[in-house]
């Protein structure tokens, strides 16, 4: 689609932000608030996905919090497009901000409160996010504090009783994975999210995630097998309360994580 161009009557087309496997996003303006949003637009040749993206826009609806970003409004297109449209961030994502400079101890704790903060609010509404990693928190005015969690695509609620994931298909980013996720488990829970969140939290102590490997099977080997390793292996000036809770966020026993 090109700028100029009119969804739904209501989003004017302003620019391509961003284009994927399932659809494109596009830098919108809404006619009814006037405010610039995101807009994503679910591929023609990607309607296998249709029952996924359906379920992203409504778990976004259900959520209501400023660390998650803002459901604006969803729907289908006359001529049968489904669309998203969300709140336009500026800034940048931690994979970014990370690939340019660490953070510092005070500014890691702050995106790690900010983003517990908000996983408690999706977490108490039902919702596992399931690929929570630095790609996918992003930092408006690239400010820490001001985080957002962004990509539902592929969250789902707790406990859901009919999947859009097969049994044994791993679904998620395989370094920021948990062992029950990695091995494909079904029967996830928010402790997946917890994990995934000390991974990203070990990442920003040390500068990688704690399994590293030359290709995703032997990560994925890594994952299912050991125990990850506290971030005072790799940094050791990271302060001892702060290492025993990352730790404890890495525990392989769902149980025994925060």
């Amino acid at each position: 689609m090109e700028p100029g161009h009119v969804v739904d009557d209501r989003f004017i087309l302003e620019a391509l932000a961003g284009r994927g496997a399932m659809g494109a996003v596009y830098r919108a303006h809404d006619r009814v608030s006037g405010e610039r949003v995101a807009l994503k637009l679910l591929h023609a040749e990607a309607q296998r996905h249709a029952a996924r993206f359906a379920q992203e826009a409504r778990l976004l609806a259900e959520l209501n919090h400023p660390g998650v970003v803002r459901h604006v409004a969803h729907g289908v297109t006359a001529d049968g497009a489904r669309y998203l449209a969300m709140e336009w961030l500026d800034g940048e994502d931690l994979a970014a901000r990370l690939a340019r400079e660490g953070l510092s101890l005070r500014e890691t704790v702050a995106l790690l409160t900010a983003v517990a903060d908000a996983l408690a609010v999706v977490h108490a509404a039902g919702v596992i996010h399931r690929d929570l990693k630095p790609g996918n928190l992003f930092l408006v005015g690239g400010d820490v504090r001001r985080v957002r969690v962004v990509d539902f695509g592929i969250a789902r609620w707790d406990g859901a009783t009919r999947a859009l994931t097969r049994t044994g298909v791993t679904v998620g980013t395989p370094s920021y994975m948990a062992p029950e996720q990695a091995r494909g488990a079904q029967a996830l829970s928010p402790a997946v999210d917890v994990f995934a969140l000390g991974c990203v939290a070990f990442e920003c102590l040390t500068g990688r995630p704690p399994f590293v490997a030359d290709n995703v099977m032997a990560l994925l080997a890594r994952v299912l097998l050991e125990d990850a390793p506290r971030p005072s292996v790799a940094c050791p000036d990271v302060p001892d309360e702060l290492d025993a809770l990352v730790g404890h966020m890495l525990a392989r026993d769902p149980a025994q994580r925060l």
